[in-house]
């Protein structure tokens, strides 16, 4: 694997921060040199150079980002080098080990002075970090950094004081979510959003039966096309979804299609399964849109892994893709979901257990978009014909179709 070359980009992904409504606020960029070199700290100063370089000049940084800035590591040299990046698209994180010596402190005011936001990153409380605290807007607070709810809640009471904005990372689950909210916390980071809101004795809502049944019966093996559009016109907001979809110059290049049938035939039966599946699912106006984009990046992904794999099937990875986030935008764990969908062996057992191509497939891509280098097989990725940048470039084409997709719907 010549992961030594000298242009190669760094691996890249994003982690969505969130407001108090679930809405996007921003993006950190996650990232790593490449498989030979986990971004140690020996190297970090390089690391977070390439990652700047990639994302703001070879990249376009708003096919990352959209219309919201990314959060960015910076170590100590970086700071204290030219920072040549429009300034609302970037916060400049700075790591905890960075201590407020004297030039540092002059560098970031300076940075301050230039209208740049400066955030610190894993932050836990001392006098001796008075100096950067006055210098940043956003303090970062880990909630996996404190050994007691005591510490975590001094802290918060102290950073409260300094009246700056504070950032919660590392959320977990729901209820988290909701007490940091209650502590004034007013951005928050962690894959929480992405995970079911279990809630003993909760019945399924109704619009959540309707979907579920659906995917059912579209997993059912006498299903065709005509019993598909029977279903599809039943449900005239689907139908109008589907058709816009269609319609697309990514789909139809220059010819106009107004009825289901249409649309069903142009697409064929095992595509169009899935874009009802995840149309439905973006119906539900409770979740997060960002869970719908996990969802469409994740299953763009996959699919792009398949056709490098050379499968004829690929859009049972992009399924396996979707039905992947299932749990969280029904509240429900993947062993219950499971028990309502007829499900061929292959899709049950990537979804449950990760075996076989597509569950192999669907382990990495999740590992990638979170940032877990280190717990991707590259070897095994090699021994199929993918190297790292194939991965790299699949996702950052999976993001830019997600975006595409946000546009035709």
């Amino acid at each position: 694997m010549d992961s030594s070359s000298t242009d190669q980009k760094p691996l890249l992904a994003r982690q969505p921060i969130f407001d108090k409504n679930l809405g996007v606020a921003a993006y950190e960029l996650l990232f790593r040199n490449s498989t030979d070199n986990f971004a140690s700290p020996t190297d970090q100063d390089s690391a977070t150079s390439q990652v700047l370089l990639s994302a703001y000049s070879e990249y376009d940084i708003t096919q990352l980002t959209g219309s919201v800035p990314g959060f960015v590591n910076f170590t100590k040299n970086l700071l204290l080098s030219d920072i040549p990046f429009e300034k609302k698209s970037l916060v400049i994180e700075v790591l905890e080990d960075i201590t407020d010596c004297n030039e540092v402190i002059t560098a970031l005011s300076q940075l301050k002075e230039e209208g740049y936001t400066i955030a610190l990153d894993d932050f836990v409380y001392s006098n001796d970090k008075l100096e950067l605290i006055k210098l940043c807007d956003i303090i970062k607070v880990d909630l996996r950094a404190y050994s007691t709810e005591k510490e975590f809640l001094l802290d918060v009471k102290r950073i409260k004081n300094t009246k700056r904005r504070m950032l919660a990372e590392k959320i977990e689950n729901h209820e988290e979510f909701e007490k940091c909210k209650e502590l004034g916390f007013e951005l928050f980071q962690g894959y929480f959003f992405a995970k079911p809101q279990l809630v003993k004795g909760k019945q399924l809502s109704y619009n959540r039966q309707v979907v579920l049944s659906l995917i059912a019966q579209l997993h059912r093996p006498e299903v065709n096309l005509d019993f598909l559009e029977e279903i599809l016109v039943r449900d005239p907001e689907l139908t109008y979804k589907l058709l816009k979809l269609v319609n697309s110059a990514a789909y139809t290049r220059g010819r106009k299609l107004t009825k289901v049938k249409q649309a069903l035939t142009w697409l064929g039966l095992r595509k169009i399964k899935s874009w009802v599946i995840l149309l439905s699912l973006s119906q539900l106006d409770d979740k997060p849109q960002e869970l719908t984009s996990v969802a469409l990046i994740r299953a763009k992904t996959c699919e792009l892994m398949a056709s490098q794999l050379n499968s004829n099937d690929t859009e049972s990875f992009f399924t396996v893709g979707i039905l992947s986030c299932l749990p969280a935008f029904m509240d429900m764990n993947m062993h219950k979901l499971l028990e309502h969908i007829p499900l061929s062996d292959e899709i049950h057992n990537a979804l449950l257990y990760y075996k076989g191509y597509p569950g192999f497939v669907l382990a990495t891509v999740m590992a990638h978009e979170n940032g877990w280098w280190d717990k991707i097989n590259w070897n095994s990725l090699a021994k199929m014909g993918i190297r790292d940048q194939h991965l790299n470039d699949f996702y950052q084409e999976a993001v830019s179709w997600s975006n595409r997709y946000k546009d035709m719907t």
